[in-house]
């Protein structure tokens, strides 16, 4: 992980980047961030490593939310060009997407050498969507850019944000995976992510963190995962932008 720079209160207010600085350091270390391999769960072949944000002690409003899932994007592209990493996939919410469109647009227009070496996970509440055109230009302008869009399930149902599967219409989703050892609770889970139209060979299951759950995982049909029981996480390398 980036060193943090000291403590700072962070608002809704613009702030200043220095272009040459890693992208996610200049939220101190109130913004967290690890680096999870995501693999299949037979053999050792990484499909990506997902860039994974989240705030330490503090729920971010809209605004921030968006500039932090920006610099997030820009970290990844920084990880693709200075080489770290073969793929990597970041986690970008519908309300990001409605607030900074045109930030994330420019972004990929800037790294188009390397967007087809992206992946995109979309998350959100299509009840809270106000200007869904903006998440459908978004997700439009990602596929021309041969990029994967994802969805990211928030609910522990599948079936619950079936709404925004039939809008994104995703290559791929990502869900944790059922804590319960239980057999019967994941063949319901793997029934209900078929039911939903989508393939348990682009389902991510994350949250892998036991030898049970991996075992369950494989006897019921998935092919992807994200845990402990596969790799550990690491910290994101430090990269920095060029000038």
């Amino acid at each position: 992980m980036a060193t943090p720079e000291p403590r700072r209160e962070l608002g809704t207010h613009h702030l200043e980047v220095d272009p040459t600085v890693d992208p996610l350091s200049r939220f101190g270390s109130r913004v967290r961030a690890l680096v999870w391999p995501t693999r299949t769960l037979v053999g050792s072949e990484r499909w990506f490593d997902e860039l994974y944000v989240w705030t330490a002690d503090f729920e971010p409003d809209r605004s921030l939310r968006a500039q932090i899932q920006l610099a997030a994007l820009e970290h990844a592209f920084s990880m693709l060009e200075n080489e770290r990493v073969e793929r990597v996939a970041v986690t970008i919410s519908f309300g990001s997407v409605e607030r900074s469109l045109e930030a994330l647009v420019r972004t990929l227009d800037s790294h188009r050498l390397t967007t087809h070496r992206l992946s995109v996970l979309l998350r959100g509440a299509m009840e809270r969507l106000r200007w869904p055109y903006r998440v459908r230009e978004f997700i439009d302008l990602l596929r021309s850019y041969q990029v994967p869009v994802g969805y990211r399930f928030a609910e522990p149902r599948a079936s619950m944000e079936m709404s925004a599967i039939d809008f994104v219409a995703p290559d791929f989703a990502k869900m944790l995976a059922p804590i319960s050892v239980r057999e019967e609770t994941w063949f319901e889970m793997s029934r209900e992510v078929n039911a939903l139209g989508l393939t348990r060979e682009t389902f991510v299951l994350a949250g892998i963190e036991r030898e049970e759950q991996l075992k369950l995982a494989k006897q019921t049909g998935f092919v992807l995962g994200q845990g402990r029981a596969l790799k550990k996480p690491y910290f994101p390398p430090r990269v920095m932008r060029p000038r």
